[in-house]
């Protein structure tokens, strides 16, 4: 599998915020993506969430881990992606416009 971006979201206990995170990501324009949502050992409706997405998309993977902390997090998607390019998000960030990973791939691309 190749694709240019693999998009890493750290995910603990964000079941307020997580939803607005992934359809900021899954309504770009730019699709050569593939997002990895890591549940990083949640308590509340997280990882339930992160599989409801990988179910209506296949270019999210949802991991299921014990709790180690972000970048021990952030490791375990590093060592599964295929992107050219990594790109990380937290669980309550957002993308606040549509054509952000296009602009980037472009500006990328552009700039070798």
């Amino acid at each position: 599998m190749s694709v240019k971006v693999s998009i890493i979201v750290p995910v603990y206990n964000s079941a307020k915020t997580l939803r607005r995170c992934a359809d900021s990501i899954l309504n770009q324009d730019f699709t050569d993506y593939e997002l990895f949502l890591v549940d990083d050992g949640s308590t509340d409706d997280s990882g339930a969430i992160c599989d409801e997405y990988a179910a209506l998309d296949n270019r999210v993977h949802v991991i299921h881990k014990n709790n180690s902390g972000v970048s021990d997090t952030r490791n375990t998607a590093l060592d599964l992606a295929h992107g050219k390019y990594i790109q990380f998000l937290d669980s309550d960030d957002w993308i606040t416009t549509s054509d952000v990973l296009r602009e980037i791939n472009d500006l990328f691309e552009k700039n070798e």
